[in-house]
């Protein structure tokens, strides 16, 4: 699998080679529409494509074709924000988002066992009390 470092040099290079060279001439907005509309249409086949064959994790499952939602609560969104800029700033990891935190998190094979499971019983059963007595 590619490396952070790696992705980035990637798409810096593929931005490279669709930006004009101060040598051409400068477009016309004819052709900026064209252009335009050409990567619209390449950006739209990528994202049919990626539906057909999403990408994966480093353990090889397949990333979900649609977002999923769920409840959190304040303190976890917060923590999320704290988390998102942390390994932006820290590790100049610009691309990192709240769903790429979560899934770290969560796709660790340790957090399913039975044991893992039996010891979130007290937790999912406060957040289920407090779900129901602050409605």
């Amino acid at each position: 699998m590619a490396d952070y470092t790696q992705l980035m040099n990637l798409e810096k290079k593929q931005k490279s080679q669709t930006t004009p060279s101060s040598t051409q001439e400068k477009p016309s907005s004819q052709s900026i529409d064209q252009s335009t509309d050409r990567l619209t249409n390449q950006s739209t086949k990528q994202l049919t494509n990626q539906s057909i064959g999403l990408p994966t994790t480093h353990n090889g499952s397949r990333i979900m074709e649609k977002p999923r939602a769920f409840y959190i609560t304040e303190r976890l969104n917060q923590r999320l924000d704290e988390a998102v800029r942390y390994y932006q700033e820290k590790h100049n990891l610009k691309k990192v988002d709240r769903s790429v935190i979560v899934t770290a998190l969560l796709d660790n094979e340790a957090n399913w066992t039975e044991d893992a499971l039996e010891l979130l019983v007290d937790r999912v059963i406060s957040q289920l009390t407090s779900r129901l007595t602050n409605r």
